[in-house]
């Protein structure tokens, strides 16, 4: 696979209504060992502004980090909406709270998470909204790798667990959740006619699952993947990102001439 080729980005430049989305981890920022630590390559914010700013045009992230976390590495400006914890918590709101068993499973989760990971430094425990993420790049790999087999044997087990698996991590959610859930949410209400989704990590592969005909998938780096196009690193998503900017702005300006 290769980056998008000229006709695909002009059939998206040229949609009634566009939608670009981006995961943050891996696709707007390199991937680093402190999750706190990560920012977006430069340029990134500025283009999906731009992007975000244009007429009959929406620009959103989608990331499994909780929203407040997103918005705090991320500086993501009004133009642009931010989702996080896979789709749960929306800028506008959660998509729906939790009820008081799926409350008290999640609560149990974190704490049995909390536990496996104590003994192994460098493993970290996520609480969000309606899920825990065990975090294990920082761990020793052999230890990271008993840590996620043992809340894999453990509560990823149990009735009422929904798993979701990426890079180091594992996430346990009480309700159901997923990128293409939500990315289908985003595109309903923009109303969007083409969607260009580009995300690296395997959770993304939900997200280019629903993708439907005349959108665009990007897979961010190596790995197997739904997408039909692949750009090597966060680079490059500005690359494409700025390119597709341009079409767009020109093509929207001989409309309105």
């Amino acid at each position: 696979m290769r980056a998008p080729d000229d006709r695909t980005l002009s059939s998206l430049a040229g949609a009634d209504r566009l939608l670009v989305c981006c995961d943050f981890d891996g696709t707007l920022s390199h991937l680093v060992d402190d999750p706190g630590a990560a920012r977006p390559v430069p340029g990134a914010v500025e283009v999906l502004d731009r992007l975000g700013a244009l007429p009959e045009t929406a620009a959103a992230v989608l990331s499994g980090r909780s929203l407040e976390a997103l918005r705090a590495v991320s500086g993501l400006p009004p133009h642009v909406t931010a989702i996080g914890s896979h789709g749960v918590e929306f800028d506008a709101g959660e998509i729906e709270g939790l009820e008081a068993g799926e409350r008290e499973l999640l609560a149990r989760v974190g704490a049995t998470c909390e536990a496996i990971v104590a003994p192994v430094p460098g493993a970290t425990v996520e609480t969000k909204p309606a899920s825990v993420a065990v975090h294990v790049r920082r761990a020793d790999p052999e230890a990271g790798a008993d840590v996620l087999a043992a809340v894999r044997s453990g509560p990823a087990a149990w009735s009422g667990v929904h798993v979701t698996t990426g890079k180091d991590v594992i996430e346990l959610a009480v309700v159901v959740v997923g990128k293409g859930r939500a990315l289908s949410a985003l595109r309903a209400g923009a109303r969007a006619t083409a969607t260009l989704f580009m995300g690296d990590d395997v959770t993304d592969e939900d997200a280019f699952r629903v993708l439907e005909t005349g959108d665009v998938g990007v897979k961010v780096g190596a790995g197997e993947s739904l997408a039909q196009w692949r750009v090597p690193d966060p680079d490059a998503v500005v690359t494409v990102l700025a390119e597709l900017a341009g079409r767009r702005a020109d093509m929207l300006r001989t409309r309105v001439d």
